[in-house]
């Protein structure tokens, strides 16, 4: 436990975080079928979004997002398209304060096809199929929402089979179209394996049972021979398939767009493809016991969008093109109202742009969007225009309503606020120019809202930024989104000349990589956000700009950030610190070096020299003249060695050293990861180097007169007075080449060393009160603050 006082404070911070947060009841809400109902609206409640928007987290991925993001009870599962065509399922965590977003992931080789289908999330399940257009057979799959593990697959053999739409469950029956697959209904929890009728938790039993066998058979061999072991997959465990309740349409129609279920009915919309002269152009309405034919109304157009019902009436949106950007020039839609009974044409109308997602229903009006920039309202009985608004971009993506108020996103990376009443409009986001995201891109898959929070995830498939990294956005109030921020804002204490802020021990193992990578940067944003997640002593929240003006605030100017071989890092030296629980709850303050060890050696660096560089200022979208701090985007704030000039601090270390070194956290002296710390930047030494415990905590105390630290790790260790004099080439090499020459001394077990304790934080502004002044690059002449104050932090 960190001390006291400033846990009260973060206690504080957080509660003021959590009162200015929309409240969630963390009860599961179904999300049975495409956009959480039949009237398409996105929403898991009726609870409008923000009046006053403004992100308060954001994903960073390289997958690109089709696919609706699915909201459930404080996560968000997100089904994207990663590097060729590879599928790649996530549930992410929507708190805002999680040290790490992605709860769980799904990736090849367990996924054979691309994923651009939403899932349904349905009684602690969820569905979805794999392929797309381009692609032959499909899977349907059904996962354990908590943790990932799969329950149970479906196969689908066969040219133009895919299963793009999402799932509907209903009544413990999933209907999904499959392409040329037709439509098919299987049950939700009735499976068989090798003959053997199972539900779930039978099901469950015996998958857990194959992988505990495996994990210990992996065990064994990694005993006889580690180099030669291979940990196992999924691919080798039981594959329950569920029973199939029946199948239609095989052959005759192809259906990509989700399905509608409404009472005893499926509603259908099956296309015509043009290329493979395959499928029929036409809405369906089958009985949902057996698949019969009820009736079938022809389109003249293919019904991409699929069908939205609420009432008798269901509408239906058409368009000539799919989702490609060079097609829209020469994109025409329709709409097309059914009786829902007879499947008589109640009204149908043309549309100026393609129509590639479902109408939401809401309060006697169908609000769709098309390709040509305009969102329209049209009486759900007549058909009759309500209102029309032109957003200035064209939309593949639909809209989403709660709260009377309509919330679309555009191919500009911008979302919308819309009246439903009266069309009128109430703000507009550049969400992927934001200050926050910095990840250009449009939308493809539409918007969602749960708990007063909207969600919306980019794609760069194609366009200006395409293959570019793309995002997961949650807009929320501005209140809201400061009082998060407050939880990690960066504080200035001007007496002690410190900038400090919150930070967690990382990861050193990341999920979604199979390695364990030597340590090239000290501090960055958690994984995925942060660039160098994965190479890193501890992640952050705070944004590096705000370092950075923390750090001007103290007097000091940036200097300039180095990258490989080119130069040195300039700028006015600082010290970095790492304060983290010690006995008894009480904190220990330690220089960061101590924190970090050559793995082949066993030894901690020797001192480094820390210089304020600040960022490299980068242009995300070419087509804007907006320059942003580099360092905000790949989220590092502290490098090793000259890797990214995105950055804030750099250490005196070359790439020459990197090849020399396997650096890596010690775990000897750093709490579990995940444990709350605080990283400190100095712009004086706190107190003298030689004054040290063994394991480089400060004393409680200044010293009177400065000693030699005992070591009892070491048995040499270069001293700081031997550092070279300024001017001499030797660099930090000298120490680093010395370090490779120590031998690391036995260590008793039996008494681990117990590091000196700082007994309160309000004592060690006195006790470690800067005793000299810094021995190079002297602050500037800005305007310092009050002691201590506390960053106002930008939306």
């Amino acid at each position: 436990m960190l001390n006291p006082h400033r846990t009260t404070r973060r206690l504080i911070a957080m509660l003021a975080a959590a009162l200015a947060l929309p409240a969630t009841t963390g009860a599961r809400a179904d999300w049975t079928t495409a956009r959480g109902n039949p009237q398409r609206t996105g929403a898991a409640d009726d609870r409008a979004g923000p009046r006053e928007p403004a992100v308060l987290w954001c994903w960073k991925a390289a997958e690109h997002f089709v696919a609706s993001p699915v909201p459930d009870a404080g996560t968000l599962t997100v089904s994207g398209l990663g590097a060729f065509n590879s599928a790649a399922v996530r549930r992410l965590s929507t708190d805002p304060t999680a040290t790490q977003r992605v709860d769980w992931s799904k990736q090849a080789p367990y996924f054979k096809l691309p994923t651009v289908s939403s899932p349904a999330s349905c009684e602690g399940l969820i569905v979805l199929g794999d392929g797309m257009h381009q692609t032959d057979g499909a899977t349907l799959y059904c996962l354990w929402a908590r943790d990932g593990r799969h329950l149970w697959q479906y196969p689908l053999p066969g040219k133009l089979v895919h299963l793009e739409g999402a799932p509907t469950v209903v009544n413990g029956r999933v209907y999904i179209g499959g392409g040329d697959a037709g439509v098919l209904a299987v049950a939700l929890k009735q499976m068989t394996l090798d003959g053997q009728n199972l539900d779930p938790a039978a099901a469950k039993d015996l998958i857990d049972k194959r992988w505990a066998e495996l994990l210990a058979k992996y065990e064994e061999e990694k005993k006889k021979d580690p180099d030669l072991a291979i940990p196992p997959g999924e691919s080798a465990l039981p594959r329950p398939a569920p029973r199939l309740l029946w199948q239609a349409g095989k052959g005759s129609w192809h259906v990509d767009a989700p399905l509608a279920v409404v009472g005893d009915r499926v509603l259908v919309p099956s296309a015509y493809v043009e290329d493979d002269k395959a499928g029929k152009r036409a809405m369906l309405c089958l009985r949902a016991g057996d698949g019969g034919v009820i009736w079938e109304q022809p389109l003249k157009l293919n019904p991409w969008a699929g069908v939205s019902v609420a009432g008798n009436v269901a509408v239906v949106g058409c368009s000539n093109i799919r989702f490609e950007r060079k097609t829209i020039p020469g994109a025409v839609g329709e709409i097309v109202a059914f009786d829902l009974g007879s499947g008589q044409v109640k009204w149908r109308h043309d549309v100026g742009g393609g129509v590639l997602s479902a109408a939401a229903i809401r309060d006697g009006l169908a609000v769709f969007t098309a390709t040509d920039g305009k969102v329209r309202a049209w009486n759900l009985q007549t058909g009759d225009e309500k209102w029309s608004v032109d957003v200035g971009a064209p939309m593949f993506a639909g809209s989403a309503i709660a709260g009377g108020v309509v919330y679309v996103a555009d191919l500009d990376g911008r979302v919308h606020a819309i009246g439903l009443g009266d069309g009128k409009k109430l703000w507009t986001v550049d969400v992927a120019g934001d200050p926050s995201v910095q990840a250009p891109g449009g939308f493809y898959a539409s918007p969602v809202l749960a708990d007063g929070r909207l969600y919306a995830a980019t794609c760069n498939l194609e366009g200006p930024h395409a293959g570019k990294p793309c995002a997961v956005v949650c807009l929320a109030e501005k209140s809201a989104v400061a009082a998060a921020q407050a939880a990690v804002a960066v504080t200035v204490d001007r007496a002690a000349g410190t900038a400090s802020l919150p930070c967690r021990i990382a990861p050193r193992k990341l999920p979604t990589l199979q390695d364990i990578y030597p340590l090239e940067v000290a501090a960055t944003f958690p994984s995925p956000r942060g660039q160098k997640a994965h190479e890193t002593v501890v992640t952050f929240e705070a944004r590096p700009s705000d370092v950075h003006k923390a750090m001007e605030h103290l007097g000091l100017k940036p200097g300039a950030p180095a990258v490989g071989d080119d130069g040195a890092p300039s700028g006015p030296r600082v010290y970095v610190y790492l304060e983290i629980p010690g006995p008894a709850g009480r904190p220990r303050v330690l220089p960061l070096e101590r924190a970090i060890i050559d793995s082949r050696t066993g030894l901690p660096l020797p001192p480094l020299t820390w210089r304020f560089t600040g960022s490299a200022m980068r242009q995300p979208d070419p087509s804007r003249e907006e320059r942003v701090y580099g360092a905000d985007a790949g989220g590092t704030l502290l490098t090793l060695f000259p890797v990214t000039d995105e950055t804030v601090f750099q250490a005196d270390m070359t790439m020459h050293e990197s090849t020399l070194l396997r650096l890596e956290t010690n775990r000897d002296l750093l709490p579990p990861i995940g444990t709350d710390a605080k990283l400190i930047i100095a712009v004086q030494p706190l107190a003298s180097a030689a004054a040290l415990a063994a394991d480089g905590s400060l004393p409680a105390t200044p010293p009177t007169t400065p000693a030699a630290a005992p070591s009892t790790l070491l048995d040499a260790t270069p001293q700081a007075s031997d550092r070279p004099t300024a001017g001499d080439d030797r660099g930090i090499g000298w120490a680093i080449r010395a370090m490779l020459t120590t031998r690391v001394a036995p260590r008793s077990t039996s008494a681990p060393f117990q590091p000196l304790a700082i007994p309160d934080p309000s004592e060690i502004h006195d006790a470690l009160a800067p005793t000299s002044a810094p021995d190079d690059d002297p602050p500037g002449d800005s305007p310092l603050l009050p002691s201590p104050v506390t960053l106002p932090t930008t939306p």
